[in-house]
């Protein structure tokens, strides 16, 4: 039986790829640093842009930040103290499926999850309001995380 919910969710709105990987990266530097471990789920990879900036920017765990796990929607991987970080990109169904997928694998388990849910904005302002900010705890821009 589960003791606690131990899914914390946030979300972030990009303009482009290259917007994300610029956010995107301090947030996995740090929390690496922090032992945590990061997953990538995305429909449209941006591992070569991360790979890019990596190349061009003095970050000090480079290799922990390369060695990250791309499309690893769920992970079996041992009990960890800190926290399983799953960053997921895509459309609305296909973030929307993705969690379904990683809630369902981890509702009997009290591992600590945090979903970041990548959505893209498209050139279209507007299309923000189909983001439900009441599900989400956190929401993360280029400044970092913000509780809501």
């Amino acid at each position: 039986m589960k003791l606690k919910k131990c899914i914390e969710k946030t979300y972030c709105m990009y303009a482009s790829e290259w917007h994300l990987a610029v956010m995107l990266l301090p947030f996995i530097s740090k929390n690496l640093k922090e032992q945590n471990k990061v997953y990538m789920e995305f429909e449209e990879s941006i591992e070569d842009k991360i790979n890019i900036l990596l190349d061009k920017l003095e970050i000090q765990n480079k290799n922990e930040v390369k060695g990250i796990k791309w499309n690893n929607a769920v992970s079996d991987e041992e009990y960890c103290d800190n926290d399983r970080i799953y960053i997921i990109s895509g459309n609305k169904e296909y973030i929307d499926k993705m969690n379904e997928k990683i809630e369902k694998y981890y509702a009997d388990k009290d591992d600590k999850i945090r979903l970041i849910n990548c959505y893209e904005l498209s050139g279209n302002i507007n299309q923000a309001g189909f983001i439900d900010e009441s599900k989400y705890d956190k929401k993360l821009n280029t400044k970092g995380e913000i509780s809501l």
